[in-house]
């Protein structure tokens, strides 16, 4: 064992002489209390809590113009492993490497965590403990204007002689294609992100559906000023072969006072199916793909999916107010307003369209360097529509707390 080390010091120290290394962890444990998260909790309903945990171990290597990141991590529940069990836990999260063609184009391929745009449609979806990486390939252009990025992935399960049959990974995308285009003149920054998916039919080895979603991005960002407006429109097909016609649109505007207070409020519209047209043959429902899911319609999660409204679209007016006054703490609230987009029916008759209100409070506290610690609570307000939508007679206030610790040391670096 000795000589097993022995050859790894060596090799760092080899290494340091011609490239830079780094070598950092994140620690992440969360506890997290839900009484009436996702969905509602009924009279004879327990709180539950526990503790989850994100292990990750990450290497980062730059040797001329190729750098290369390996990360692996352990997500667990503390307790899930039996005492003395040697349960295999680890998992790549990020493998690959980056090579800078020239000052201003790279190819990057293998397994990656991407965040484009705000995150809302293509995401690393940072809050899950096991968070999103695809293995794929991406080209990218940039300037001080102008910034192009492409990422195409083909997915297979296994090695074959013959067909791409996919139906070992059914509910994951076969094929994915992701375009990003975005241009800043002065204050204001134009972009368009298009995102290409296909999924397998399912029973078939070789039929694919295609779904295409394409849309702009206006930013306008002068001294304490930030206006965004976004719109997006979805084709194709669905992963159950149903033709697909919905859009999405979103606006914001925040205002900074100093560096005490940040007052933002906008909305953000989801297209649904109406429920009273049972002549209507396609998916009017949008579907927010591979982005964050948490925190956009607040920390409570209860609309996060086209299937968490039944198809029926989401509309969030929502206003949020950041405190910074204190040193080293972010003070948050969020006020939520969420309602239907379309028409929902139940039992025959159709329903009102507001769903609830949920107001979200905050707070970050940044240690030190290398550790944060924040504290979360969320409470909501449903209406009678809601306990239809989830099938439960609500009972009581509906909320959830979490406190989440999180520790980034930095092992080795030259």
């Amino acid at each position: 064992m000795k000589y097993i080390y022995l050859f790894l010091l060596i090799s760092i120290i080899t290494t340091s002489i011609k490239a830079q290394l780094r070598i950092d962890a994140e620690y992440r444990p969360r506890f997290e209390l839900r009484d009436g998260y996702s969905t509602l909790k009924a009279e004879d309903s327990e709180p539950a809590y526990f503790v989850t945990q994100r292990t990750r171990l990450n290497l980062n290597h730059t040797y001329n113009n190729v750098t290369s990141k390996l990360s692996v991590q352990d997500y667990r529940v503390w307790g899930d492993s039996k005492l003395k069990a040697d349960d295999p836990g680890v998992s790549v999260f990020e493998a690959y490497f980056k090579l800078n063609l020239n000052d201003y184009w790279a190819i990057t391929a293998g397994r990656q965590a991407i965040d484009i745009d705000n995150k809302r449609l293509f995401s690393a979806a940072n809050w899950n403990q096991v968070s999103t990486s695809h293995d794929g390939v991406t080209l990218d252009f940039m300037n001080e204007l102008f910034n192009f990025k492409m990422i195409t992935a083909f997915n297979q399960a296994e090695v074959s002689n013959f067909g791409t049959d996919y139906s070992a990974q059914i509910s994951n995308y076969k094929f994915l294609n992701v375009i990003w285009l975005e241009k800043k003149i002065k204050k204001l920054t134009l972009a368009n992100l298009t995102i290409t998916d296909a999924y397998q039919k399912v029973g078939t080895s070789n039929t694919d559906y295609y779904r295409f979603t394409t849309g702009a991005i206006i930013k306008y960002k002068k001294t304490a000023n930030d206006i965004q407006i976004r719109g997006f429109y979805q084709t194709g097909k669905n992963k159950t072969g149903q033709d697909v016609s919905a859009y999405y649109t979103s606006a914001s505007y925040a205002r900074k006072f100093g560096s005490v207070l940040s007052l933002t409020g906008g909305f953000e519209y989801m297209s649904g199916n109406n429920l009273t047209d049972i002549t209507n043959e396609k998916d009017n429902a949008f579907d927010i793909l591979y982005g964050a899911k948490h925190w956009f319609n607040g920390m409570m999660d209860y609309f996060s999916t086209p299937n968490t409204t039944h198809n029926a679209g989401l509309v969030d007016g929502y206003i949020k107010v950041d405190f910074t006054k204190i040193e080293n703490w972010k003070l948050s609230t969020h006020y939520h307003y969420l309602a239907f987009a379309n028409n929902y029916i139940h039992e025959g008759e159709k329903q009102d369209k507001f769903l609830a209100n949920e107001i979200d409070l905050v707070g970050t506290w940044k240690v030190n360097d290398i550790i944060n610690l924040q504290l979360g609570y969320g409470m909501l307000f449903g209406g009678k529509t809601l306990e239809y939508v989830k099938g439960v007679e609500g009972d009581g206030l509906q909320h959830y707390f979490f406190a989440m610790i999180t520790v980034k040391p930095t092992f080795f670096k030259n």
